[in-house]
């Protein structure tokens, strides 16, 4: 219901009684309108539910939604355009790789040979027999440019994977998007040129004398959004008619407006702001997302580049596992040729060297496929050959004990500042949403002035100037939608709340559970590294036994052989983990520094600073590597 409050107005008018009776009414209407709303909302919602819990279930399962008014008031922080984010603190570099610079020998573990003096068959076995590529390549000579497999160690991955990662790329452009979005916002609120035109014919038939005439009209002027509500209009509009017969008369009008509207109640103060300031903050949000990605894409990689090393030793392990079966059977076969072994012993040599050369494709399949995924995590065609090198990371461990760690993660975590500001944000749409009750009480005006009749359109006369003020009222009577969105913005306070410290108990059982993985690893590694000296020495003890003559069975020798392997991938994987925890440890506590001044690692994650890949050989220092 709309009433204009000024039209009819004078003085002894009962016109005017009526009008501040409705006015006195409004605002009655706008005290009470949002606990009222509240209640109405609650009590057809309440039913509803009632009754189709009956009609569906046969009983009433309790249903609440309650809410707690002291905590849906906004705070000024609510209304920040930027919210605070506390910076990590500077610190030595985080993971930096371990240089070390091996000496010349022999590749690969020991190997346990048989004498030479005995006059025993020894195992023509050879290592590049296993792989046909490396034994086509070098058949064929060196491999062109094109052929040369990309060589990355850890550092040269990431590299490689801020660069050409699909994901990575499409995070980038979620942030690029919600910035895009605030620069629509602010240009909102800045004065807005317009210009436009119209041609227009009319004509008329003998009831109008048949008139008939064209009229052209261009206009020009300048909008500005008010801060807390309503718009300004400048603008002006030039007007030529031009007479097609001689039943109509040409003539030109000229006038410069200046208009604009108030709201008073509805839509009026900080909620014309929410669009901006929702766009601004959710900006910083976009943000935080964005490094928590990235920080999760480094653990990605690091997890996936550490299982290819596991893998790449686990392939070489059972080469050499292989060749110790290959000169067992053959020992075996010598023994038994002899007498001196059961044929048992040499059924159970071959049975293990099948086994063994079982496993190795195995492996080498596993590592393909591993090979693959890691292509995919960082954006590489599948096809293009890839070649891993090892680097071991000089990674700083933790020297926090639990309470410290907790602090640093409620200080740091990008995700929970972002829960705790999204708390705010539900408490400021509570606030827009109460006012989506109030009536709307707009207050406009207009002052305009143009030319005389018969005058020319470039003659503006100020003896023209015409001014109007206008107030308009229309009553809350119909809110059901508003009443709902403002119900719906209550219970988002208690579900961002809930959200908030839903997270931090997360958070602290991460950081707490990082602690214990990176405490567990040390002691695995630990134990690793006796476990394989000792299936060393077990080995060799069976060696010595079985080539002495002081054992008949090959059983000893094939279990220590088992173990060794065993052990050997055990320790690979415990190294591997134990890096990748502390990794882990750093991104739960938030404290995983990524700027380009943190070392090789926030070196490598700088778009700005790609690390050139290599084809060419490996150093000194890089393992030997699989394809």
């Amino acid at each position: 219901m709309a009433t204009n409050l000024l039209s009819g107005y004078s003085r002894g008018n009962p016109v005017r009684n009526r009008h501040f009776i409705l006015v006195v009414a409004a605002l009655i209407l706008s005290g009470c309108s949002a606990e009222f709303a509240e209640r109405e909302a609650d009590r057809q919602v309440t039913a509803l539910v009632k009754d189709r819990q009956d009609k569906t279930l046969g009983y009433r399962p309790q249903v609440e939604a309650t809410t707690d008014p002291k905590n849906v008031k906004p705070t000024t922080q609510a209304y920040a355009k930027i919210p605070q984010t506390p910076h990590a603190p500077a610190a030595a570099p985080q993971a930096e790789p371990l240089r070390v610079v091996l000496e010349y020998g022999q590749l690969g573990p020991k190997r346990f040979d048989w004498a030479s003096g005995e006059d025993i068959p020894r195992a023509s076995f050879d290592y590049e027999t296993l792989d046909s590529r490396i034994r086509n390549r070098l058949r064929l000579g060196p491999p062109t440019l094109e052929e040369r497999p990309v060589r990355l160690d850890f550092f040269g991955s990431l590299s490689y994977g801020v660069q050409h990662s699909r994901t990575y790329q499409t995070t980038m452009e979620d942030l690029y998007l919600a910035a895009l979005d605030v620069t629509l916002q602010r240009h909102l609120f800045e004065p807005r040129p317009f210009v436009g035109g119209s041609l227009e014919y009319a004509g008329g038939q003998k009831d109008v004398n048949y008139r008939a005439a064209l009229t052209s009209t261009a206009r020009a002027g300048v909008r500005q959004q008010l801060p807390y509500g309503g718009e300004l209009v400048a603008q002006g509009l030039v007007s030529f008619v031009n007479a097609l017969d001689g039943n109509a008369a040409s003539g030109e009008n000229a006038s410069v407006v200046l208009s604009g509207s108030i709201p008073l109640l509805r839509g009026a103060g900080m909620v014309n702001l929410e669009p901006l300031i929702s766009g601004e903050r959710t900006l910083v949000y976009q943000v935080r997302t964005f490094e928590n990605f990235r920080r999760d894409f480094v653990i990605s990689i690091a997890t996936q580049y550490f299982r290819l090393l596991s893998l790449q030793q686990s392939v070489l392990n059972r080469r050499v596992n292989y060749a110790s079966f290959v000169t067992l059977t053959e020992r075996s076969r010598a023994l038994y040729s002899t007498g001196r072994v059961a044929y048992i012993e040499l059924q159970r040599s071959l049975q293990e060297q099948l086994s063994a050369e079982n496993q190795l494709i195995t492996a080498q399949e596993t590592y393909a496929a591993a090979l693959d995924d890691f292509k995919l995590l960082l954006g590489m065609p599948t096809e293009q050959a890839l070649d891993i090198t090892a680097v071991e990371l000089d990674v700083a461990l933790p020297k926090t004990d639990d309470a410290q760690s907790l602090a640093l993660a409620m200080k740091y975590r990008l995700d929970l500042q972002t829960a705790r500001d999204r708390v705010d944000d539900t408490r400021r749409r509570v606030e827009n949403a109460k006012n989506g009750l109030l009536p709307d009480l707009t207050l406009s005006g207009q002052t305009a002035f143009g030319n005389r009749a018969n005058d020319p359109a470039s003659r503006l006369d100020e003896r023209t100037n015409t001014y109007s003020a206008r107030v308009d009222l229309d009553l809350p009577i119909d809110r059901v939608a508003e009443r709902n969105q403002y119900r719906a913005a209550l219970i988002d306070v208690r579900r961002a709340q809930r959200d908030f410290e839903d997270l931090k108990d997360r958070i602290v059982s991460d950081v707490r559970e990082s602690l214990r993985l990176i405490q567990e690893s040390q002691a695995t590694l630990q134990i690793q590294v006796q476990a394989v000296d000792l299936a060393q020495r077990r080995r060799e003890n069976a060696y010595e036994l079985l080539r002495n003559g002081k054992s008949t069975s090959t059983r000893d020798l094939v279990e220590a052989q088992n173990s060794l392997l065993q052990a050997r991938d055990l320790y690979e994987q415990a190294s591997a983990t134990l890096q990748v925890n502390v990794l882990r440890f750093l991104r739960n506590s938030g404290t995983l520094r990524l700027d380009p001044d943190a070392g090789a690692l926030g070196h490598a994650m700088d778009r700005a600073a790609e690390i050139p890949v290599s084809t060419e050989g490996a150093g000194a220092n890089n393992l030997p590597h699989l394809r």
